[in-house]
């Protein structure tokens, strides 16, 4: 099975996405994702004290836009055929996607449908949609380069829990 999973990160559970991670994974991941604009505005407090210290001040793109339109480029040039999650898409990847298509109104109908939350799938499973499951899932050299709140990282680590929760309702062995 293919999937893609991203993660943004925001400035403030409400603001804009200054950071898109995502990955394409069929069993190894086989694309990886990643754009940073500097953040508009002042820095959210929660925002400077946990997520910024996971990420390097390394910006890949001048502004927003660019950011959001690099990222729907590899999304959608990749997502055909593919499951695409997100971990909990409310509020900050919904965010992104609505951002997305204000910045061209023609990709209104061609972004990710359906788009399945990781969260809703582990608690099908019968799963702990918040729980911790890095240790369980990520490969050795994934858990020690995984860093909380990038989001790449995180994009990773939900795209394994999605797999695994999938394995669990299609009643696949488990593979530990």
């Amino acid at each position: 099975m293919r999937l893609i999973s991203f993660d943004a990160e925001s400035n403030g559970l409400h603001g804009a996405a200054f950071a898109i991670g995502a990955v394409m994974i069929e069993g190894d991941v086989v694309s990886e994702f990643f754009a940073r604009c500097p953040i508009d505005g002042p820095v959210d407090p929660w925002v400077a004290e946990h997520v910024l210290p996971a990420m390097s001040d390394d910006i890949t793109h001048d502004n927003a836009r660019g950011m959001r339109d690099a990222f729907w480029l590899w999304l959608t040039s990749r997502m055909s055929g593919a499951v695409v999650v997100s971990d909990c898409g409310w509020p900050v990847e919904a965010g992104l996607l609505s951002a997305c298509v204000a910045d061209d109104s023609s990709r209104a109908f061609a972004g990710p449908y359906p788009l399945h939350e990781v969260a809703t799938l582990l608690l099908a499973a019968g799963m702990d949609p918040l729980g911790n499951y890095a240790d369980r899932l990520l490969s050795a050299p994934e858990r020690a380069a995984h860093r909380a709140h990038h989001p790449v990282d995180d994009a990773r680590l939900s795209a394994r829990c999605a797999g695994e929760a999938l394995r669990k309702v299609n009643k696949e062995p488990d593979h530990d």
